[in-house]
Parts: C-alpha cells; structure tokens; sequence
C-alpha cells in the first residue's frame, strides 16, 4: 500500500481522534502535542484497542504504538497545512469537522500536491532498464530496524558475521515490484548474495542482508516498458509526498509524551 492511499485508509479507522480535539484540554492528558495542538492519551488508548479489534494479528508493542502515534501526528500536520492553505474558511470549523470533512480535507491537499508534481515527474530510459534490471531477482533476507545509525550498523556486522541479532525477522522472498521507492528494503535489490547494508528509513535506520538471491522469469522489455515507466513515475511522487511530509515536521513544533506513551504499552 502506497503512503497516500495508506494515510486515507489509516484515517477510516483513527477518525475518532481528530473530533475529540475539539474538547477542551479539561486536564486531560497527552500522548503529543503538535504545533501546541494536544493528541489526548484517552483517546490513544482507545484507537490501539480498536486497531487490536479490527485486525486480531496486531501485535501492541513499541514499534505498533511508534507507528500509530506516527500516522497520528502526520495526520494532524496535514490538518493544519489544509488550514493555513485556506482549505478551510474558518479554523473552528476545522475543529468540529466530523469524519468525512476530516478525509475529504486531507484528500484535497494530498491532489493539490500531486497537481503541483504532475508535469515534474518522468522516467527515463535508463531509469527504466535499471528498474528492470532490478526485477530479475527476488531476494530473502535477514533485517532488523534500529533507532540509530550506529546501532544498525553493529546489527549489519552481526548478521555478517552470522550471529543472531535481537529483533531480526527473515523477510522474503521479495520481487521488486512490490518494494516502493521510498522502502529502505527497495536498496537490497542492489546486493550481492550474503552482502548487507544500512539505510535510512521512517524513524529509524534499517539494517539487512541478503540471505538468497535467486533469478526471476521476466517477459521482455519491450512488453512491459510502459508499465515500468507509470510505476516510476507514480512512485517518485509518493517519494516526493514523503519529502514533503518530512520537511514539515522539521518546521513543525512536535512534543511526544514517551512516559503515556509506555503506559498504553502496559495496560
């Protein structure tokens, strides 16, 4: 699932969030803060609980929670950019939106930015061969996600060296295709067998190696050269959006309440 589909399909069920800003603060408290707007940790707990509902294989440990709370604050960072675009006429109208307001304002932003894209983005031909190049091979390997470069860098030499490492999970095997742009795991396909890597990825740092590489039927270039291209070009602007949503945030004021944050963790 792409990043803008993902934020919108996240939204169906995480809607009860955003109405619950309009209430006053009351002394409740917060799991975050976004440009001095609260995310309530009442109100946390009960979006966890209902995405353990929803899909009983959800696992609630820190790295769902981080993911969650991430989604979350994207989610209201995109609000208050709608906002200040003059999306909204009236800011109070935003903090009374209901749910299909809320989905229809952040879907407007996501086309205003993909308008702005439209005629930036191309594939050449290079980056088409290179592509198909990369989907010759499926790869299975070992990987594990750490909060800072150097720790994944230590994971990396473990794995090299075949030592177990805390965390690790066997992913594959995996085609090209189906490893957006923006996927640290996207850079494996460049590997050899039994090689590793680090990479920078959505809150953290991505260590892997490549267990297996084994070669993939593929029909000829020409037959799908097309379909390469609009993939490319589709994938750039999801890059593009994330570029974008990573920029706001470094301009944006952002406060996490690790302490509440365990707490949901706990309960």
């Amino acid at each position: 699932m792409n990043r803008r589909n993902g934020i919108l399909v996240v939204l169906c069920f995480l809607s009860a969030l955003f109405s619950a800003c309009s209430r006053g603060s009351g002394g409740q408290e917060r799991v975050a803060t976004v440009n001095d707007a609260p995310l309530f940790l009442k109100d946390f707990e009960e979006e966890v609980s209902l995405a353990a509902r929803r899909d009983p294989n959800v696992r609630i440990n820190p790295q769902t929670l981080e993911n969650l709370l991430q989604t979350d604050i994207d989610r209201k960072l995109m609000i208050q950019e709608a906002v200040k675009r003059g999306l909204s006429q009236d800011e109070r109208f935003v903090r009374t939106i209901k749910k299909f307001w809320e989905q229809t304002l952040i879907r407007e932003l996501i086309d205003a930015k993909t308008k702005e894209w439209e005629n930036k983005f191309f594939a050449t031909d290079d980056e088409v061969k290179m592509y198909y190049e990369g989907m010759r091979w499926k790869i299975t390997v070992r990987a594990a996600s750490r909060a800072a470069g150097k720790e994944a860098e230590e994971a990396k030499e473990k794995m090299l060296r075949g030592e177990a490492v805390e965390g690790e999970a066997v992913m594959g095997p995996l085609l090209l295709e189906n490893v957006r742009l923006t996927d640290p795991l996207y850079n494996a396909f460049g590997l050899s067998n039994g090689d590793g890597g680090v990479w920078k990825g959505r809150g953290g740092y991505l260590a892997v190696r490549v267990v297996k590489k084994e070669p993939v039927n593929l029909p000829e270039l020409r037959d799908i050269y097309g379909q390469i291209s609009k993939s490319l070009i589709e994938q750039k602007k999801e890059r593009a959006l994330d570029i974008w949503m990573d920029t706001l945030r470094k301009s944006s004021k952002i406060e996490i309440n690790r302490e509440n944050l365990k707490r949901v963790a706990n309960e």
